[in-house]
This record gives C-alpha cells, structure tokens and sequence, in this order.
C-alpha cells in the first residue's frame, strides 16, 4: 500500500514539473543580438510552434536530450557576434535555423522561411 502511494506522490510530482515548465516557456521570442555591423531587423519566432515540433536540443544543442532546466544558455554566450567565422554567432542562427527549416521543406513537411532574408527578418519601418 505504501508503495503505491509514493508512487502516485512521485507521479504527480513529475506531471507538476513538467507542466510547470511548458507554463512558464515564452510565447514569443526576440532574436535581437547586439551585431558590431547590424543591416537585419530581429528576428521574432513563436517558441511555442517550435517546441512542439522539435525536441530543445535541437535548437538548444548543448543540452542533454530530454533536459529542460530552468533557463537556457544564450547562444551569444559562446558564439561571438563579431566573430564572422564558422562559429560566429550569425553562422550558428543561420545554420542551425535555415538548415532546419531546409530539411523540413526537403521532406515535403509544413516549415518557415529557408532563404529570403525578408522572411525572418520583417523589413525596417
């Protein structure tokens, strides 16, 4: 008996954190890095619509698969705007980003924007 008991406790404990955790993610998220040459406008993206059609460490990839901590390193903090190499931080959005969106249109699935500038980032007003 008590075996079942801590087993609906732990249950339920688990359904609390998970739940907590969709709760608490963004709608919306901005894209607005501080570029030493900024020509594009930030990038705004539903993060809902992302997650629940990729796992995190698609887009966050230095997580675990599965983890989903309370808040997720910034790509910035390893990726460097001024740097313009492979592992600048616009290579990292462009790659991760369009590759993504690329592969998806590949495989004849529903998907954003792959290759006009224009459809990430909304012209200046």
């Amino acid at each position: 008996m008590k075996r079942w008991i801590n087993s609906i406790v732990l249950i339920a404990f688990a359904t609390a954190t998970i739940i907590g955790i969709a709760l608490a993610q963004p709608e919306k998220i901005t894209i607005n890095n501080k570029y030493p040459n900024k020509v594009q406008t930030p990038v705004v993206l539903s993060h809902k619509v992302h997650a629940a059609a990729a796992a995190c460490n698609e887009c966050h990839h230095t997580l675990k698969k599965g983890e989903q901590p309370a808040t997720v390193q910034k790509c910035a903090e390893c990726h460097k705007a001024a740097d313009s190499g492979e592992k600048g931080l616009k290579k990292a959005y462009h790659s991760n980003c369009q590759d993504c969106h690329k592969k998806l249109a590949a495989e004849g699935k529903k998907t954003g924007p792959t290759v006009k500038c224009s459809g990430c980032h909304p012209s200046k007003k």
